[in-house]
């Protein structure tokens, strides 16, 4: 059982002495490295956002890191030019994890970013990856906002995910507990029929489905039955936040 009074571990920004360490565990855990320089550059260009979570018995223990960067882009959420803080990589060794190590990391760390006066805080997540997704999704608020194709070396699909910049003590998760066709019954309601995707074409939110089939599947991969309500675009599966449905129930 987790102590949530007494966790094992504590968070500290990381130092140029433990970047060999940051490597291993990067290498031990993920399939995106990077090289020496790279975390040179994020510890000199943005030192408070690279923090690391250590063994509070043995400190010189390193279980986990979050390093993130700040660039200015597109908006997720509207037409606007704005900054961002963009999750870089975040990690925990396998024999810690389930201990709330990458929550604190993400928690601190969203907390430190807000120096750079960002907008808005984005990432990119591997569409299987569905522990880290729930994490960005029911506990911090992220979003997902599209589906970017072959994000991968390996060449799976990765969520891009956002946030806006709302005071992170005051989230409260909106979904927690519910099944995907709660979720999908609640927003298709509250949306009046319109399902929220992001139309690559002219960047509106708002997608209108044609010929839904309440009681059957839906496709969206079959563009003639996915039209942006603004443009007409045809919206192919890959610009659809939750993939191809197969939802069959009654609304």
């Amino acid at each position: 059982m987790i102590d949530v009074l007494h966790p094992i571990f504590a968070v500290r920004p990381c130092l140029s002495y433990d970047i060999p360490k940051v490597m291993e565990i990067n290498e031990t855990t993920l399939p995106e490295n990077y090289p020496l320089f790279f975390y040179e550059q994020i510890l000199e260009r943005y030192p408070d956002s690279f923090l690391l979570a250590y063994d509070r018995e043995h400190p010189q223990n390193i279980l986990g890191y979050i390093m993130w960067r700040i660039e200015r882009g597109s908006s997720s959420f509207g037409l606007d030019y704005v900054k961002k803080a963009h999750l870089v990589s975040l990690a925990v060794l396998p024999k810690y994890r389930r201990q709330g190590i990458a929550s604190r990391l993400l928690r601190e760390s969203m907390k430190v970013v807000l120096k750079y006066k960002i907008s808005e805080f984005v990432l990119e997540v591997r569409v299987s990856n569905s522990g880290a997704i729930r994490l960005y999704e029911d506990v911090h608020g992220y979003e997902k906002i599209r589906i970017i194709s072959h994000y991968y070396r390996d060449g799976e699909d990765a969520f891009y995910m956002s946030r806006r910049n709302d005071p992170i003590n005051q989230y409260i998760p909106k979904t927690m507990g519910m099944s995907d066709e709660d979720i999908f019954r609640h927003y298709y309601k509250i949306n009046q029929h319109h399902l929220c995707y992001r139309c690559p074409s002219c960047h509106h939110l708002l997608i209108k489905g044609l010929n839904y089939s309440y009681s059957g599947s839906i496709h969206p991969n079959d563009t003639s039955k996915l039209l942006c309500a603004y443009c007409n675009t045809p919206i192919s599966k890959y610009t659809i936040s939750q993939g191809t449905y197969d939802i069959k129930m009654e609304i």
